[in-house]
């Protein structure tokens, strides 16, 4: 089993977000993913559907980013708009986020 780089400790932040960011499949084409830019990516993310699959995504990356403040990511809305394939995404990452 390969590791993911958004599961290698001694990877920065910069270099685990877009990682993790790329496999949820409502962010496929988000400016500022890769190579992370934080400004950018939230341009981005603010002009998706508020409260769409995208949206908290977006906002769960940009909180992990630190570089906020952003607004707040919440698990529960999350769940209910994301696709079985983002839900599982998700579900991935809380089991091996360091």
């Amino acid at each position: 089993m390969s590791i993911r780089a958004y599961e290698r400790s001694d990877l920065p932040i910069e270099k685990k977000l877009p990682s993790l960011g790329k496999r949820f499949p409502c962010l496929a084409g988000a400016r500022g993913l890769d190579p992370w830019d934080s400004t950018e990516f939230h341009a981005w993310v603010s002009q998706q559907e508020n409260g769409g699959s995208a949206y908290h995504a977006g906002h769960l990356l940009l909180n992990l980013s630190g570089d906020g403040p952003w607004e707040p990511f919440d698990i529960l809305a999350a769940r209910q708009v994301w696709a079985p394939d983002d839900r599982q995404i998700f579900i991935n990452w809380i089991k091996v986020w360091q």
